[in-house]
């Protein structure tokens, strides 16, 4: 997929995984520094992936000169966002 050829959606839903994998690598860093293991559950929430998924959304949007998120492309980024870290944390956790 190329910028120029890819649709609003697939920017958008490639901007909720990166911001997923990100999430997590930030997760698993701050883990790692405090001498922690990437074990149990994934520890972040809902409310923190929209955050996310909000800044990485109109970040892709921005560079490509395309009007801001809506609030359902929002919900369904961070929803995205949310359940792909939890399968990233899954992936690292022993």
């Amino acid at each position: 997929m190329t910028k120029t050829t890819a649709t609003r959606g697939e920017l958008l839903e490639q901007a909720a995984l990166d911001a997923a994998r990100s999430w997590t690598q930030v997760v698993c860093a701050e883990l790692a520094r405090e001498g922690r293991r990437v074990e149990g559950g994934w520890p972040g929430t809902i409310r923190e992936a929209r955050a996310r998924a909000a800044n990485e959304g109109a970040s892709v949007l921005g560079r490509q000169s395309m009007t801001g998120l809506t609030h359902d492309e929002l919900e369904r980024l961070a929803r995205i966002t949310h359940d792909e870290a939890r399968r990233f944390w899954a992936g690292k956790a022993r």
